[in-house]
């Protein structure tokens, strides 16, 4: 295996040459995608969808509720569920932008992995935070992992590699994640079968209810726990109340219905607003900007 600063400088001349514009950027192999952003900006607010994201050049600062998360070269983060979070690119310049690639989490695929290594009793090192419960992880890359990155990269100059040796490798990433130590944290997510699916329930019935009104008492009921059980475990795995989570949730799939050209008021009423002026307030307060004004464009982008 090369050394970790050649594995490095490649990394960043594959995301260079296959990031053709600022944002994501699909690539042949399903899920697996490469952002670059090529200006710093201040605190922004984003749904991450559940994935892996490893950090090639630049620095990026992740927000939720209080705590701070900081994504820089040679770190690779983990999200289990939609997470709501505050974003700020700090560093990142035209000539040297901030490049990340990573892929959108296979649950499938998981549990393949991970039946397979349970079938020979393998064991990933201990980590120290080994009973966190937490949906989110930020860890350092390890070389194992790093390498394989690499030559996912590389079959993408060849439709068939990407194919077939790409899958293999894909593969062989989500085994490394799992087995290595950054990933204790997402096998012990997969193993759980327990709160942090009950937790899971409650999010997706959020994503999928916008334009309802919910209730701490409702989603307690939806998963079979105590409303202040339900308060208190949703927000050790999501750092967020199960209100505050809903109404992040709703105010940036708002902005997305705005940014596509739907009215203010219907945009709002889609995600449970019954009243344009409180929805107005709330939209100001989160983004920074009145509803009309992110019409036209994603607040951020």
């Amino acid at each position: 295996m090369r050394n970790r600063t050649e594995l490095m400088q490649e990394l960043v001349a594959s995301l260079t040459f296959y990031a053709k514009e600022d944002g994501n950027n699909p690539t042949a192999i399903e899920n697996f995608f490469i952002y670059k952003h090529s200006a710093t900006y201040t605190h922004v607010p984003e749904v991450y969808s559940p994935g892996i994201v490893i950090c090639a050049q630049g620095n990026k600062r992740i927000f939720i509720n209080g705590y701070s998360f900081e994504l820089k070269a040679g770190t690779v983060a983990g999200m289990f569920v939609p997470m709501p979070v505050g974003c700020e690119l700090v560093e990142a310049d035209v000539d040297s932008p901030f490049l990340s690639t990573g892929f959108f989490l296979d649950r499938k695929r998981l549990s393949e992995i991970l039946i397979k290594l349970d079938r020979v009793d393998y064991h990933p090192p201990k980590r120290k935070d080994d009973g966190d419960v937490s949906a989110i992880f930020f860890a350092d890359l390890q070389d194992n992992l790093l390498d394989a990155i690499v030559r996912l990269l590389k079959t993408l100059e060849n439709p068939g590699e990407a194919a077939i040796i790409g899958e293999a490798i894909l593969d062989e990433i989500y085994f490394r994640i799992l087995s290595e130590e950054q990933g204790g944290a997402l096998r012990h997510h997969l193993q759980q079968q327990g709160q942090i699916q009950q937790i899971s329930r409650a999010v997706d019935y959020v994503h999928q209810n916008l334009d309802k009104t919910v209730s701490i008492h409702e989603l307690a009921a939806l998963v079979n726990m105590s409303s202040s059980g339900f308060h208190k475990k949703f927000k050790e795995v999501m750092h967020l109340s199960p209100l505050q989570y809903a109404k992040f949730i709703k105010l940036n799939k708002a902005q997305t219905y705005i940014s596509e050209g739907v009215n203010v008021s219907e945009a709002g009423f889609l995600v449970g607003y019954n009243s344009p002026a409180q929805f107005s307030r709330e939209y100001k307060r989160h983004f920074g900007i009145s509803p009309s004004e992110g019409k036209g464009h994603l607040v951020g982008a």
